[in-house]
């Protein structure tokens, strides 16, 4: 930790490097601790700043307001293939019959709509992943968005830990989370911005889930026209080196309630 005594300035509130050191030096005298608190405090922002030329150039102005539009995933037909692309076409008039159910059911509604077993991830999607140094690429969730997911004054995406599909948190996140406290994870939003999100365990209803907030209403607000009531979405994990860093990727696989608006 002696070594590194660069004064250049980082994104962290416009602090020196030299500053940043002085601040988690005198926290904590365990080295891996401060290597923990500077990977928390530098890396996601830095991640951010990698991907800026690319989120620049997927924002568009409509309205007087910022929206992305998506990438690679423009409705179904750039996402799913074969046997599910034509499973989906005669499964559209029943997903717009889906209401708000219990989320136990998901499985056997995606399985009506074709998306049993999910698709891949999209190849543009891959790319850019790899492009950041990703790897360890992994499915966490497919679900059904639900009006409390579009809710900005929520300001969260709620994931059942009973509909979680691989493990994807290391055994220090996951105390980190079972302490009650959040980790500040990087987004991959639908259209290939990058957001600063929170990682949090929350008991609903008697049931533990997964939550994402923080900056979740601007990803909401970037993707208004894309994420609606009922459109299936994935969650995917990644791990960018050399610390290991823990990311997200958001895409949307199908459409929701055409023209139903979640202020």
């Amino acid at each position: 930790m002696s070594k590194l005594t660069c004064k250049e300035k980082i994104d962290d509130r416009n602090r020196s490097w030299l500053e940043l050191l002085n601040y988690v030096e005198a926290s904590t005298s365990s080295e891996s601790e401060k290597l923990d608190k500077l990977t928390q405090m530098v890396l996601p922002k830095f991640v951010a700043r990698l991907v800026k030329e690319k989120e620049d150039k997927m924002m568009i102005e409509k309205d007087g307001l910022k929206s992305c539009h998506e990438v690679g995933v423009e409705g179904k037909q750039d996402y799913l293939t074969g046997k599910q692309k034509k499973q989906t076409t005669k499964g559209n008039k029943k997903k717009q019959k889906i209401n708000n159910q219990r989320k136990g059911q998901d499985s056997e509604k995606l399985m009506e709509i074709g998306l049993e077993p999910p698709p891949d991830m999209p190849q543009v999607f891959q790319d850019y992943i790899r492009d950041l140094g990703g790897s360890e690429i992994k499915l966490v969730i497919q679900q059904f968005l639900q009006v409390t997911d579009l809710r900005s004054q929520q300001n969260r995406l709620s994931m059942s830990l009973k509909q979680i599909r691989s493990a994807f948190l290391s055994e220090d996140e996951e105390r980190t989370l079972n302490a009650k406290r959040q980790m500040a994870v990087p987004l991959v939003e639908p259209c290939l911005s990058v957001s600063i999100v929170n990682l949090a365990k929350w008991s609903i209803k008697s049931s533990l889930s997964y939550i994402i907030n923080g900056d979740y209403s601007k990803v909401l607000k970037n993707n208004r026209n894309s994420l609606k009531p009922n459109a299936v979405v994935q969650i995917w994990s990644f791990r960018i080196q050399p610390n290991s860093q823990f990311d997200f990727a958001l895409i949307k696989v199908i459409d929701g309630e055409d023209g139903h608006v979640i202020n």
